[in-house]
């Protein structure tokens, strides 16, 4: 069942409802460890891309432990706030979808599944790789999560389904993002300053 889910959150249809992977069982088996997973492949793979950056500069290396806990911290809030805030929303608008603070909190722990390997390639030291990378994992991940948020909300006023379902894309494209520009922008730039020599 959780390998099923973890094939399909990579897969977006449009023609199918995710949530359908999710229901009547959500886990959390799943989405927790594909969180635990994402933390530690971007705070690995960011310092290996520092590494390789800093090869054959005069630099000493180390590796900067910050990173996994800000990984997390960024991680977990996310899969844990947004969720609430679209199945509070729900509630408070006492929806017929049925859907609770479980099935919300799963659905987005399952959207960061195809994070996990792209993080990986965001190693590689080339910044016009690591954008064509994002850019699927926008496609993917958001495509997917867009989808399914777009028919939880059918119900919803179209103008009130439209607005919430554009403001957690971009919000979901904001956190791929920020996990581009802090842990995989490159800070080395050629030098172009000339030798100290004198002209005669």
């Amino acid at each position: 069942m959780v390998l099923q889910r973890l094939f399909y959150s990579c897969i977006p249809n449009p023609a199918s409802n995710y949530m359908d992977q999710l229901k009547p069982m959500p886990d959390f088996y799943g989405p927790f460890w594909v969180c635990v997973t994402l933390v530690f492949s971007i705070a690995i793979s960011g310092n290996l891309a520092d590494f390789f950056e800093s090869l054959g500069a005069d630099t000493n290396w180390e590796y900067d432990f910050k990173k996994v806990t800000i990984s997390a911290t960024i991680i977990f809030c996310y899969v844990i706030i947004l969720p609430s805030l679209l199945s509070g929303y729900m509630w408070w608008r006492k929806s017929d979808s049925g859907v609770k603070l479980t099935d919300t909190l799963c659905l987005y722990g399952y959207s960061l599944t195809v994070l996990v390997p792209i993080s990986i390639l965001l190693c590689i030291n080339y910044e016009w790789v690591r954008w064509i990378l994002v850019l699927v994992a926008m496609a993917t991940s958001g495509a997917m999560l867009t989808l399914t948020i777009w028919k939880l909300l059918v119900e919803e006023p179209r103008q009130i389904a439209v607005v919430i379902t554009a403001v957690l894309a971009a919000l979901h494209v904001g956190f791929i993002l920020l996990f581009k520009l802090y842990f995989f922008t490159s800070s080395s730039t050629p030098s172009n300053t000339p030798s100290n020599s004198t002209a005669e």
